[in-house]
């Protein structure tokens, strides 16, 4: 199958899914998205990934996750991600969709997915599971990542990661109530990363000197 077919196939079970899940209206229990940086602030040049996760699922029931179409934004000013897609398969190389298997709890590997860049700054992730209802809310965790994205810092400044939920549903397609915690990472140039990582330091033995000293009281 070609990548533009693939990709055709998508965007119409992603059209389908988000018209299904306004149709239908009924949330079920909230959920929390977070954004996780590796690092709160990188060299330029520097690599570090970038984990979505979700929690507040049910543990052994429902609601369970059986689909995600989620935008993230990221100020490509300060940070970079590699669009290739080497094998056309219509996900990035940079970023792992579901590296837990949550949505293909039986190891299918059938499930229709693609992270794509939308515009300078916006990626797509969408993730949709074919497993039945009843073997996603027993087998499904209550938390897992979502997708791990792998950046490269640019330039000093902040990037800000922030994500907008197009569809989330459960595994009847009903959709999710969500709340989002968005996060960010500051691009600094090498000595003030230094710096800073010095001052902590000496924070730290500072801390741990009182401590000591507060335990020889008697």
């Amino acid at each position: 199958m070609s990548t533009s077919r693939f990709l055709s196939i998508v965007y119409v079970l992603k059209s389908v899914l988000a018209s299904l899940l306004l149709i239908c209206g009924i949330q079920a229990q909230a959920a929390v998205i977070t954004i996780h940086p590796s690092t709160t602030a990188v060299a330029p040049g520097q690599l570090f990934t970038v984990d979505i996760a979700i929690s507040g699922l049910a543990p052994g029931g429902a609601p369970s996750l059986s689909t995600f179409d989620l935008n993230l934004s990221f100020d490509p000013g300060a940070v970079a991600i590699d669009a290739a897609d080497a094998d056309g398969n219509g996900v990035m190389d940079s970023v792992a969709l579901d590296p837990g298997d949550q949505l293909d709890v039986l190891g299918l590997g059938l499930n229709p997915m693609s992270a794509e860049l939308l515009a300078p700054g916006e990626l797509n992730l969408f993730d949709l599971s074919l497993d039945i209802p009843a073997d996603l809310d027993t087998h499904q965790d209550n938390s897992f990542l979502l997708a791990s994205l792998s950046f490269t810092a640019l330039s000093p400044g902040f990037s800000y990661f922030s994500v907008v939920v197009n569809a989330l549903g459960n595994s009847l397609g009903n959709p999710i109530a969500v709340t989002v915690n968005n996060g960010g990472v500051t691009v600094v140039a090498e000595p003030a990363l230094l710096q800073s990582l010095f001052i902590g330091g000496l924070m730290w033995i500072g801390m741990a000197r009182l401590r000591k000293r507060g335990a020889q009281v008697v």
